[in-house]
């Protein structure tokens, strides 16, 4: 065994023991008495002569056994070390969502579980969190990356392929923004070399690579390699399917109980309890979608005077709702908006005729207000649901699937959106 097997061995001990403690770093820097800084470093092997004084404290933390103690103690001797690696390039991740995610943590646990595995032929490091807007689906791959940071100590990435007010970035700008990040060459000769020195760095290097907003699978393809010490995590708008060996998830509104609580982590037991009516309609007001409920939690946060019941009272107007749902930058009505630009003509134009449609619907509602043709009502159907606008509701007497519009697309294109655009066919 190398020097180098030793000290990989070494980080990969101490992250295992710490994940299977259920640890952070920030609770193992509690327990042990060392920095977070230092853990890190530990973990990602890059401190040059790590003290065993400092192992013998994390092994008593991580009530690690004698033999891998032992295993922790038989540290390289610093002139035995390699070259040190080099220092992590980026470190580009937006600060992880402070309150809890309620509901969330399974998933956030999955994605963990499969970006982090051991290397093997067949498993493709790509993750893809699908959902309608305001599911939370930047939130939930922010906490799951931060969770991974120590597996990919070479960089870790962030793109918004669509951020507000802007065209989305194409395959050829998502390449080379993530070229600058790793330290590559600003100016490649042109889009093939740019990408040939993107999948060169990403096969060489451990890199989580995170994109929010994502529309289509060609923002995503040029960063998927057969190597897999790099990953891929992807915040979708729409399915992806035709990204090879993707591990999805499909995320939409929370439980009612996980609702709850998240309204209750964020106003308090006290005052939601008290009063727990006016609670269970503001949750259902916010269609348990929790970007809807973070805002109507910071509202009352930041209005201690006012009651749960005010708050109810306004989000009952069905026409002001998603326009009230805003505190500061956080805004439902322009996280919809974001999708419904989106949209092709020929799948916005249809949705206006369906917006009446406030319970369950199928092939024949569609037909009466959009198609005669079944098949194109069919075609429709799909697509809404492929991009994220409806959602499986049950099925019919018939046996025919039933679909119900996600509430806050409705709300938004019944009273934000001004006129319905002229109506195209859908294609077959």
């Amino acid at each position: 065994m190398t020097d180098t097997i030793t000290l990989d061995a070494l980080a990969a001990t101490l992250v295992d023991a710490r994940e299977a403690a259920c640890l952070t770093q920030e609770d193992l820097a509690r327990r042990s008495g060392l920095s977070v800084r230092a853990i890190r470093n530990l973990e990602t092997g890059h401190t040059a002569r790590p003290r065993k004084q400092s192992l013998r404290l994390l092994a008593q933390a991580l009530g690690l056994p004698p033999g891998q103690v032992g295993h922790l103690l038989r540290t390289p001797r610093p002139e035995q070390r390699p070259a040190p690696r080099p220092a992590a390039l980026s470190a580009e991740l937006p600060a992880a969502p402070r309150p809890r995610l309620a509901g969330r943590q399974p998933l956030v646990d999955s994605l963990h579980a499969h970006l982090s595995a051991r290397e093997r032929p067949d498993h493709q490091r790509l993750a893809v969190v699908v959902g309608p807007p305001g599911a939370g689906k930047t939130s939930l791959i922010l906490r799951a990356a931060h969770a991974l940071r120590a597996r990919f100590p070479d960089g870790q990435i962030f793109v918004d392929l669509h951020p507000p007010a802007s065209a989305p970035l194409t395959p050829d700008r998502l390449v080379r923004r993530v070229l600058r990040s790793l330290g590559g060459t600003p100016d490649p000769d042109g889009p093939e070399e740019a990408g040939a020195r993107l999948r060169d760095m990403l096969n060489r290097r451990r890199v989580l690579v995170v994109l929010d907003n994502a529309d289509t699978e060609a923002q995503v393809r040029p960063l998927l390699v057969d190597d897999v010490r790099s990953a891929v995590l992807v915040a979708a708008r729409r399915e992806l399917p035709a990204l090879p060996g993707q591990f999805a998830h499909h995320v939409g509104a929370l439980g009612r109980a996980d609702a709850h609580q998240m309204l209750e982590d964020l106003v308090g037991a006290a005052r939601t309890r008290a009063e727990r009516p006016a609670a269970t309609a503001v949750v259902e007001f916010c269609a348990r979608l929790p970007l809807a409920l973070h805002i109507a939690g910071l509202w009352l946060s930041t209005r201690p005077h006012r009651s749960l019941r005010d708050l109810a009272h306004r989000l009952a107007d069905e026409e002001q709702r998603i326009r009230f749902l805003r505190v500061g930058d956080l805004s439902l009505q322009d996280s919809v908006a974001a999708y419904h630009r989106a949209l092709p003509a020929h799948i916005a134009a249809p949705l206006h005729r369906l917006v009446d449609l406030r319970g369950d619907f199928g092939a024949a509602e569609v037909m009466a207000r959009v198609t005669p043709s079944r098949e194109h009502a069919v075609d429709l159907l799909d697509e809404l649901l492929y991009r994220q606008v409806t959602h499986v509701s049950g099925t019919g007497d018939g046996g025919g699937t039933r679909y119900r519009l996600h509430d806050a697309v409705r709300l938004y294109t019944a009273h934000c959106v001004p006129g319905p655009p002229g109506l195209h066919a859908p294609a077959a």
